[in-house]
């Protein structure tokens, strides 16, 4: 009996030390974003993480011209609790790949909401320069809809429109509108 538990002490601390092996590696490879889209069915998009033609397409591709943010910068999340559920994810998403049995998400599987965009721009797109600017009007910073639900990240929109989506944003815009005049649906 004593032998097998100093076996799964063994085994414990083998996994430990390789999955701590494992973030070390992919820190240093996920610097590149060619790392990520290797694997990630993101080269219909890639293309958009760059200005095409001096225009930027996406919000992705505007962090990514103008302040050079890497895809893992947003997708590691913002705390450690994120960065060690994405790394198990990955780690089970890269021997699902080796065996021929990955499949690439319609969505993130854990998402990282707005804590990941404050990290960055912790004034959650107030502007104290400007007294008309969106977000420092107080209903516009309701709780419930989160940065995501209208700064779609991948989502191809003008940069002269803050890379809103119209199709996304315009149903939360009438949704509130509509509740804040009293219109029932």
């Amino acid at each position: 009996m004593r032998w097998f538990l100093w076996a799964m002490l063994l085994l414990v601390a083998l996994a430990g030390v390789s999955f701590l092996a494992a973030v070390d590696v992919t820190d240093r490879m996920e610097q590149d974003n060619r790392f990520c889209i290797a694997c990630h069915l993101h080269e219909a998009i890639s293309g958009t993480f760059h200005s095409v033609n001096g225009q930027v397409m996406t919000l992705a591709g505007s962090h990514n011209v103008w302040a050079a943010t890497k895809c893992i910068d947003c997708h590691i999340g913002a705390t450690i609790q994120d960065k060690v559920i994405m790394k198990t994810i990955a780690g089970r998403d890269t021997i699902a790949y080796l065996l021929g049995a990955y499949k690439e998400p319609e969505a993130l599987r854990y998402p990282l909401g707005d804590r990941t965009c404050l990290k960055c721009h912790p004034d959650g797109g107030q502007n104290p320069q400007r007294a008309d600017a969106f977000h420092n009007v107080p209903y516009h910073r309701d709780p419930r809809n989160q940065c995501s639900d209208c700064h779609r990240s991948h989502a191809e929109a003008p940069e002269e429109a803050r890379f809103l989506p119209r199709e996304t944003v315009k149903p939360l815009c009438d949704s509130c509108h509509m509740e804040v005049m009293g219109v029932r649906r």
